[in-house]
């Protein structure tokens, strides 16, 4: 119970320095546990991907990708964590009217999926443990100036933004 407590404040305290003008500076989300991130169209300029172990409420050891680009705009953003509680499940979602513009974007992502996806010059590649030194995080990547993702789904452990900006900002909690 009280690490429901802990988690819920540390949400609600992310959720009030997001609310406060619709800007929030060097917001991570994290040590939450899953979050789900939806929306029509994203848009990636400086996009990275390479396979990471990360950390989450439920392992140690959780396979996931890592997501870095340099600035990101996202159209139809709803993001929500659902939280279970003794009476029923919370779902607390935040939504975006406008378009969404971040800088500096990493997302830890446990599955991803889109109606299509686009890259511009993509370059994925691969090497030997021999040439990376033994870190599995250089032994494949994908590379891309540009990425465009329609109807994108993801299941994420983290996201951290340097800057980002969400026009009619909706904060909501509900049962679920």
């Amino acid at each position: 119970m009280a690490a429901l407590g802990a988690s819920f404040g540390a949400l609600l305290a992310i959720l009030a320095a997001i609310y406060m003008g619709g800007v929030a500076v060097a917001v991570p989300i994290a040590g939450i546990g899953d979050f789900h991130i939806n929306a029509d169209q994203v848009r990636l300029q400086g996009f990275v991907l390479t396979p990471r172990i990360g950390d989450n409420s439920s392992s140690n050891a959780s396979p996931e990708t890592r997501v870095q680009a340099r600035h990101a705009e996202v159209d139809g953003l709803v993001l929500y964590k659902d939280i279970p509680t003794p009476y029923k499940t919370l779902r607390v979602k935040i939504t975006a009217s406008g378009t969404v513009r971040i800088n500096g974007l990493i997302q830890d992502i446990t599955q991803q999926s889109a109606s299509s996806a686009s890259f511009n010059q993509l370059e994925i590649d691969e090497a030997p443990p021999s040439k990376t030194g033994g870190n599995y995080q250089r032994s494949f990547f994908q590379l891309s100036p540009s990425v465009t993702l329609n109807n994108f789904r993801s299941k994420d452990d983290y996201q951290f933004a340097n800057t980002i900006t969400l026009p009619g900002l909706k904060v909501s909690a509900s049962f679920v």
